[in-house]
Parts: structure tokens; C-alpha cells; sequence
């Protein structure tokens, strides 16, 4: 393999991730993701926006989910080899996907309660809501962003250490994992906003 320049800056970090996935790749991935919420915002229908938000939700629950306890185990059993060959393909696809629908859903998130006039009056569960996406935000494009970069950059150097690499993922999955248990207090929290929960003091 090619030997590679760390990225030492965030920006550096990104554009990595970019180049890895394919520039053409991540910015359709990308632009399409994050285009959706904002075109369903721009219509004024409340009706859109909301499908939009359930459908980036859905899909990145479901990514996560898939990555995590069906890719992951996968890899882990075909061996050593075979993920050294599949992840450098696979993971910086999956980062660019994974990062635009965290945005995208939370931003499409934001603007449903602004239409539906949920800011006018907030209750304790727009505030849980908020609270644990913006932990979610923090993790996904800190510790995971970089745990998953560092990673790449190791199997694109000139000698990889799989051990390295080995720890970098399970460290990267730990934190996968959080994640979607936090999306599942989301969830609660969007069920306690459309009334399917007992009423909470705002």
C-alpha cells in the first residue's frame, strides 16, 4: 500500500475521509442526504418534512444497526485478511453516509418542532431531545469520526499494524454502540412529543 500523510487538523481529517470514500461518491452521498431536509423545509409542508425526518431516522438507525451486530461479526469471522481488504473500501463509505444522515436527521429534527410550533412552548422532552442529539453530535464527529479515520490512515500506510487496527475498530463499535442506544432515547422522547407518553411539565 501507498504510504499516506497523517491528517493532523480536522479539516485535513475530512477531506481524508472524502478522498478514501471517492470525491464523487461523498459529495452525491452527501448532498443528497442533507438536500432532502432542506427541500422538504423550503416546501412549507409539515406533512413532508415529517416523513423526511422518520425516513433519514429509520435509515440511520438502520445503518448503525447493520454495521455494528450484522458487518462488524462478519468481518470479525472471515479473518484478518479479508478486513484488511474490506474495510478501507467499506468504512470511509459508510462514515460519509453515517455523518450526513447524524446531520440530517437532527437538523430535519429541529426544523419539524419549529414548524409544528414545539419551540413555542418547549417541554421537557424537545429539551431531553435536543440534550442527547447534541451528545450524539459530539460523538459521532469526535471520538467516532477519529477512532474510524485513524484506522484508515493505518491500513493505508506502508506496513499496517492489524493489531492496531483490530483495537481502533473495537474502540470505533463501543462507540457505535452508544450511539444507537441514544437513538433509542430519542425515539422515547419523539413518542413523549406527539402524545404517546404522559404528559411532562415544560
Amino acid at each position: 500500500m501507498a504510504t499516506v500523510t497523517e491528517p493532523t487538523s480536522s479539516v485535513e481529517e475530512i477531506w481524508f475521509v472524502v478522498r478514501a470514500a471517492g470525491s464523487r461518491y461523498a459529495f452525491t452521498a452527501a448532498g443528497s442526504i442533507l438536500g432532502l431536509p432542506v427541500v422538504a423545509f423550503l416546501s412549507g409542508s409539515e406533512t413532508l418534512l415529517f416523513y423526511v425526518h422518520v425516513g433519514l431516522g429509520a435509515f440511520w438507525f438502520g445503518l448503525d444497526y447493520f454495521f455494528r451486530y450484522v458487518m462488524a461479526p462478519a468481518l470479525d469471522r472471515a479473518g484478518p485478511e479479508t478486513a484488511a481488504a474490506v474495510i478501507p473500501h467499506l468504512t470511509p463509505k459508510i462514515m460519509v453516509v453515517g455523518e450526513s444522515l447524524t446531520l440530517g436527521t437532527i437538523g430535519s429534527g429541529i426544523a419539524l418542532a419549529y414548524r409544528l410550533g414545539y419551540w413555542s412552548s418547549p417541554s421537557i422532552y424537545l429539551w431531553g431531545a435536543l440534550g442527547v442529539t447534541g451528545v450524539m453530535l459530539l460523538i459521532a464527529f469526535g471520538p467516532l469520526h477519529s477512532l474510524q479515520t485513524a484506522m484508515l490512515v493505518e491500513l493505508a500506510s506502508a506496513d499496517p499494524d492489524g493489531g492496531r487496527v483490530g483495537r481502533l475498530n473495537d474502540r470505533a463499535l463501543h462507540w457505535l454502540m452508544g450511539m444507537t442506544g441514544l437513538m433509542l432515547v430519542v425515539i422515547a422522547m419523539m413518542t413523549g412529543l406527539r402524545g404517546l407518553l404522559p404528559a411532562a411539565g415544560g
